[in-house]
């Protein structure tokens, strides 16, 4: 059957999967005697990514893509001297397996592991590629650690996790040594993840996130699949810290980037929107601590339209609008404010909420404004956010 899942649009695109690897496979061959700096992206890229939209393929076909990949470079490319160019194939192919989930996955990656770790000692004993090591080799032997480190990472157990961390660490350190930012920052927003796992306590990096984000959009884009997916994690991450109104606004903008680029039915597309709907939903609570998810207002303003965010269906319950109390992250607008009226019709996020005092305390969207404790009773919620720079 003709196959596409890539970001092409209309009836361009679609090939037989053994067209498209026997194409990977000519390409290959034609990089491989390329220079080694560029070797090895160019060569996994032939498997990788369409060459009429020159976006990645995605679901079945790139995982079959990965698996052909590593079979071509295995069976062509077996001397030490190539042994970068299967590491390459085989971490590549760790990022698309669910070894989670999926028994044989999980096979095959410990398998890939173990495979790409003794490639590299390998090829560190090899004496002719010993004396350019530093020089050629030594990114090939950070990343292959990292892939590992990943692998065992999404594995996601006690065991595995310590193990992603060793090896994640080791990642770091030689990039660190070499210079090269974008990839330490990956390692350590990886191991603060694992810390936070292991420890129970959350570490959102959102610093680290950040940089990663703007790394990407200087140097591959911010339409990339990949720049889009860092950017909805800085957004996932400004959320969790109360941030809302920031996180929301950014995943807003990247799902109308990605819908104008990769299209609606793209997997980077459905992913972010998914995102999107969960970041706006209002959270509230009753004066008795009782959780709910705000849909609207009714009757004018005096009642709320809410659900209960325990159950899957879709009912509706109708309450008083002064008997609800916006919570952490959720955007709000001061209305009717005697005092403090400069902030009247000014939004901002709720990042602490004191019950015995009433009030809620409002980080200001508008720069200079700061923040507030502000009466619940002079809040309302902001269900969709206006343009920036004009009141809700």
């Amino acid at each position: 059957p003709l196959v596409r899942n890539c970001s092409c649009r209309g009836s361009s695109g679609f090939a037989h999967l053994s067209c498209i690897i026997k194409h990977a496979e000519s390409e290959g061959r034609r990089v491989a005697r390329a220079d080694i700096d560029t070797t090895a992206a160019l060569f996994a890229k032939a498997f990788e990514f369409c060459p009429n939209c020159k976006q990645q393929y995605q679901n079945d076909v790139i995982y079959e893509l990965t698996r052909a990949a590593v079979e071509f470079t295995d069976r062509e490319y077996k001397h030490v001297h190539c042994g970068y160019l299967l590491c390459h194939t085989l971490s590549n192919r760790l990022t698309v397996i669910d070894p989670k989930n999926n028994a044989d996955d999980k096979t095959e990656g410990e398998e890939s592991c173990a495979k790409i770790l003794s490639i590299i000692e390998e090829m560190k004993r090899n004496e002719y590629l010993a004396q350019s090591w530093k020089e050629l080799y030594v990114y090939f032997e950070a990343a292959a650690y990292g892939a590992v480190g990943s692998f065992y990472m999404r594995l996601d157990t006690e065991e595995s996790l310590k193990n992603a961390k060793l090896y994640l660490e080791k990642a770091r350190d030689v990039f660190r040594d070499m210079g090269d930012e974008m990839p330490m920052l990956m390692a350590e927003k990886k191991i603060a993840s694992i810390e936070s796992r292991i420890s129970g306590e959350e570490n959102l990096c959102v610093d680290t996130l950040q940089k990663i984000y703007a790394y990407l959009s200087r140097t591959i884009g911010e339409t990339d699949p990949q720049t889009i997916g860092a950017g909805a994690d800085v957004a996932e991450a400004l959320c969790l810290s109360f941030h809302a109104i920031e996180g929301e606004r950014l995943l807003s903008k990247l799902v109308e980037l990605s819908r104008t680029t990769h299209g609606m039915e793209h997997e980077c597309t459905k992913r972010i929107m998914s995102y999107l709907q969960r970041m706006k939903e209002r959270i509230v609570i009753t004066k008795d601590g009782q959780p709910f998810i705000a849909l609207r207002y009714d009757d004018d303003g005096d009642s709320c339209i809410v659900k209960d965010p325990t159950v899957d269906d879709e009912k509706e319950t109708k309450i008083s609008a002064s008997g609800i109390i916006a919570y952490l992250g959720t955007p709000v607008i001061c209305e009717g404010l005697q005092q403090l009226t400069h902030f009247n019709g000014k939004i901002g996020d709720v990042r602490k909420v004191d019950l015995e005092e009433g009030k809620c305390q409002v980080h200001f969207e508008e720069a200079g404004l700061g923040h507030a404790e502000i009466k619940f009773s002079d809040l309302r919620i902001v269900f969709d956010l206006p343009p920036i720079g004009i009141g809700a």
